[in-house]
């Protein structure tokens, strides 16, 4: 499976919205997802 990289805003609002979890989406999609949302934390500080 390969990343697509619009899916990485669209898993990343699924999380924030708590309709999945981190452990839910597919195993290739987390860490960029975690980068994401990281990223997103960061630049809100």
């Amino acid at each position: 499976m390969k990343v697509r990289e619009y899916m990485i805003p669209v898993y990343a609002l699924l999380i924030k919205a708590k309709r999945r979890t981190i452990e839910e989406i597919p195993e290739i999609y987390q860490i960029p997802v975690a980068e994401y949302l990281a990223a997103e934390v960061e630049g809100e500080q």
